[in-house]
C-alpha cells in the first residue's frame, strides 16, 4: 500500500499526495534491484528507507494543529528520503 491507505498522513499535514508519489518511487526501486533476495528483502529495504521519511510527515500534523508547521519542520519532511537508492 502507499499513499494514504498505507502512510495514514493526517489532512492537516497536507503531505498524503507526496507520500503516495515517493512511495511509489521507492517500492518500485527495491522491487528493481536485482540483489537475489526476491521481494521479501524489497519490503523490508523498502520499509527501512520509508519509515523515518513517513515519520517526519506525520509529525507536520502535530505541529499544523495549533498554526502553520515551521520552515524548518517542511524543510525536513520535504529533504528526508534519499530517491536515488
Amino acid at each position: 500500500m502507499v499513499g494514504d491507505a498505507g502512510y495514514c498522513p493526517s489532512p492537516l499535514s497536507g503531505q498524503g499526495t507526496s507520500l503516495a508519489l515517493v512511495g511509489a518511487c521507492v517500492l518500485a526501486d527495491e522491487l528493481g534491484k536485482r540483489d537475489g533476495g526476491g521481494h521479501a528483502a524489497a519490503f523490508a529495504r523498502y520499509e527501512t528507507r520509508m519509515r523515518p521519511y513517513v515519520a517526519l510527515n506525520q509529525a507536520i500534523a502535530h505541529e499544523n494543529a495549533s498554526g502553520n508547521p515551521s520552515e524548518e519542520s517542511m524543510e525536513k519532511a520535504k529533504n528526508g528520503i534519499a530517491l536515488d537508492g
